[in-house]
Parts: C-alpha cells; structure tokens; sequence
C-alpha cells in the first residue's frame, strides 16, 4: 500500500502544479482584460473633469490634473442633454416593461407541451430571427401605422426579441412540472400559475432579459434615428452623436455664453456628456448583476 501511495504520488503533484499554472495564467489575463475596459473609461472620466488646459495639452491620462466641473455644468445646462435623457429613460423603462411582459406571455405557453400550433409558432419566431425583411420595409410599417416621431415607434418594433424569448422558454420549460401540475390540480388558470409560481421562480432569468432589454433600449441609436425626425424626440444616443458630429458649432455656442472659462474644450464637452450617459445603466446593473451569468447559463443549457 505504502509503495503504490507514492508510486502515485508525483503525478498528483504534477497535476496541482499544472492546475496551479492554468490559474495563474487564467488570473493574468482577466487582470489585463479588465485593465483594457475600465482604463478608456478612466481616461473619460478624466477628461470630463481635468482644467482644459490639461486636456489640450495631453497630459490627461488616466487620473484626473485636477477638478472643474464646467463641461458638465455647460451640458446639463447648456444643451438638450437633461431632455435627451428624458426620452431615453422614457423609452427604456416604458420599453423593457413591455417587453419583459410581452416575452414572459409568449414565452410560457409555447414551453407548455400541451399548447396547440406550439411547433408552427416556434417555427415562425426561429423563422423571422433569421430572416428579416430589411429596414426600409420595417420603416414603411411604423410610418403607416403613424408611429413616426413617436414613443411607441421607438418601442413596439421591438417588443420582443426572438433570442430573449428563447433563453426565457428555455428556463420555463427547465421548471418542475409537479408544481405546474399540482397548482392545474387546486385549479389554478395559468395567469395565477404564470403570476404566483413560474415568475417567482424564474427571477434569474426574467432579471436577466430585463438587463438585456434596457441596454438594449439604453443604447439603440440607429432606429431612434431612423423612426424620429424632431429635436424634441432624439434620445440620448442620437443626442451624443449629433453633439460629436457638431462639437466646433457647441463649443462655439459656449464661448459666447456667460459664467464659463476656458476650461470648455471640444474633448471635455464630449467626455461630459459621455460620463453622464452611462450613469443610469451602472447605477441599475448592481441590483441584477448576481442573476445575469445565472440566468443566462441555466436559459440556454436546454435546447
């Protein structure tokens, strides 16, 4: 007994050894894909904060030269920011509402077996997931139904997206059947089933898809821009485009505005406006954050 325990022994301590290295090598390169996300970051924030002269001189790095809050004022103050934030967190909160509701109610009965048509709709939903009619078709429906310039343009297009729906029927259909089945027995109808058992036990995956639907609101740009046509509507990205675009024209604006110095530049203005926009969504994601990989691992294992 005693020869074959250390007969074995040196593979053993090769294998923790090899597993140690594959450790440390795994902790090295998060460490610097880490480093790579939060240091641009970085370097905006501190932009949006160091004196202009700093900034245009280059010596804005990743740590700020000092603090002035002057392009952030001129934003919020100055500029349709305050207003552009406000449709975006119109469309956002309204928009993921809806959608959540709409994928949950299609979501459950095309994960019950029993439904009737349940093949020839998930066709239909994998059907149109890859194959889309193109954007001037889908521009010419939201015009006819007037839509145009409106919230719900902004929102109904996208009510659903065939993905989220997938990865909630997917956790549906992973659910106890007993429970189902017995709350069926105590005759429950299946709004008090959806209501009372299947959301409560899916709040990893319904948090998840609420994520995935508001950044996914939060950062649409191109179809707000498409189905919009008024200052009054743009939202917060076409906002930050148009004020990249024209940023010689708003620094020129804020030159002859009273109350500001020099410490006004077209990058400080940019990077304010920048850092501004990404607060709502990083004050949001901690409060879902711990159901995300959940939610998506266990949605997708069942195909």
């Amino acid at each position: 007994m005693n020869k074959r325990h250390y007969k074995f022994k040196p593979d053993k301590q090769r294998s923790d050894h090899s597993e140690r290295t594959v450790r440390i090598i795994a902790y090295v390169f998060l460490t610097v894909l880490c480093f790579l996300v939060i240091l641009p970051c970085l370097n905006v924030i501190s932009e949006a904060v160091s004196p202009g002269t700093d900034v245009l001189g280059g010596h804005v790095f990743f740590w700020p030269t000092g603090l002035q809050f002057e392009n952030i004022r001129y934003i919020l103050t100055g500029t349709s920011f305050l207003h552009s934030m406000f449709n975006s967190l119109i469309v956002t909160i309204f928009g993921t509402l809806i959608s959540v509701l709409t994928t949950i109610g299609t979501a459950y009965p095309l994960s019950r077996p029993d439904f009737r048509g349940r093949t020839i709709i998930t066709f239909l939903y994998v059907f149109s997931m890859i194959f889309f009619g193109g954007m001037i078709p889908a521009y010419m429906v939201v015009k006819t139904l007037g839509l145009i310039d409106t919230y719900a343009g902004i929102i109904l297009p996208f009510a659903i997206v065939q993905f989220n729906m997938f990865m909630m029927k997917n956790y549906f259909e992973a659910l106890p059947p007993e429970v189902i089945e017995s709350a069926c027995v105590d005759g429950a109808g299946d709004l008090k089933i959806v209501s009372s058992i299947v959301c409560p036990m899916s709040k990893p995956v319904i948090a998840t898809i609420t994520l995935l639907y508001a950044v996914g609101y939060w950062n649409n740009y191109f179809h707000a821009m498409l189905y919009t046509t008024s200052t009054k509507m743009q939202t917060l990205q076409v906002y930050l485009k148009n004020l990249i675009a024209n940023i010689q024209d708003t620094l020129a604006e804020s030159v002859g505005s009273t109350g500001y110095s020099q410490n006004l530049t077209s990058d400080g203005l940019t990077a304010s406006a920048v850092t501004m926009s990404i607060i709502p969504i990083v004050l949001l994601y901690p409060f879902i954050a711990r159901y995300l990989v959940s939610g998506i691992t266990i949605g997708s294992v069942k195909g």
